[in-house]
C-alpha cells in the first residue's frame, strides 16, 4: 500500500488493512513523505507516530521514501515513479492500494498518478533497476478527501475500532476522533457505506479494471 503522508493509510483503508492481516495476508505500507509541512507536528514526531500506528494495525513493514511534503506535484515524476517501481519489484505485491485521484490535496493526486505509473513500469523488462520485473495483479484505489464511484464496499465492522486506534496514534495531528479535527468525517462516511451493505461500518474501493468473478459461487 502506498500513502502520500503518514496517517493517510489509516484514514483511507485502516479497516481493510486489519482485515487483510487477519486473513494472513502480508501487508506493507510505504509513505511517500513524512508530512513535515503540516501545521502540526514535525517530521520526527510523525515518523514515530507512524511506527506506533504500524504496531496497532499489525503491519509487517512500513517505510518512508522521504519525498518532500507539499511538493510532490513538482517532483521529477520519472525519478519518483522509478523509485517506487523499484519498491514494487522488491516486495512483489499482488495487490497495490493507491489513493483515489480525485482529491482536494495536490499530494494525494500526485501520489495516485506516480504510483499508478510505477505499477506499469514494474512489469516492463526493459526498465532495468535493482530487482527483476513484476506484474501487479490488482490496483485498487482507496478514498481520502474525495469520494469515488466505488467498485466494492468492504465490511469493516469488526475492524473499525482498530482503525480508529491507529488513526489516533497520530496524536500530533488529531486531538480527538471527530469532524472538528479529522480531515474528513471518517466515522460518518464508514457508517454511511456500512448502511448500504447492512453492516455497521464499511470502506469503499474503486478499480479501473473489471472485477472478474470466476463463477456464481464467488458471490455466495
Amino acid at each position: 500500500m502506498f500513502a502520500p503522508h503518514p496517517d493517510d493509510a489509516e484514514l483511507g483503508a485502516g479497516g481493510a488493512i486489519v482485515k487483510a492481516i487477519s486473513a494472513d495476508f502480508r501487508v506493507g505500507i510505504i509513505d511517500l513523505t513524512a508530512g513535515e509541512m503540516g501545521s502540526l507536528g514535525t517530521k520526527e514526531i510523525r515518523l514515530v507516530e507512524a511506527e506506533e500506528a504500524r504496531k496497532v494495525l499489525g503491519v509487517e513493514l512500513r517505510q518512508n521514501l522521504g519525498f518532500p511534503d507539499a511538493f510532490l506535484p513538482f517532483e521529477d515524476k520519472k525519478e519518483a515513479a522509478l523509485k517506487i517501481t523499484n519498491k514494487i519489484r522488491e516486495f512483489k505485491p499482488k495487490i497495490v492500494l493507491i489513493p483515489y485521484w480525485e482529491d482536494r490535496h495536490p499530494d494525494h493526486i500526485a501520489t495516485s498518478f506516480i504510483v499508478s505509473k510505477a505499477c506499469h513500469f514494474a512489469k516492463l523488462k526493459k526498465i532495468e533497476l535493482d530487482h527483476p520485473k513484476h506484474k501487479v495483479k490488482h490496483k485498487i484505489f482507496y478514498e481520502l478527501n474525495g469520494q469515488s464511484k466505488y467498485t466494492f464496499l468492504m465490511d469493516i465492522s469488526k475492524e473499525f475500532q482498530k482503525k480508529k486506534e491507529a488513526i489516533m496514534s497520530f496524536k500530533s495531528q488529531f486531538k480527538e476522533f471527530s469532524m472538528e479535527y479529522l480531515p474528513f468525517p471518517v466515522e460518518e462516511r464508514c457508517k454511511y457505506y456500512g448502511s448500504m451493505i447492512k453492516a455497521e461500518y464499511a470502506e469503499a474501493f474503486y478499480m479501473k479494471e473489471p472485477l472478474v468473478l470466476k463463477d456464481w459461487a464467488t458471490l455466495l
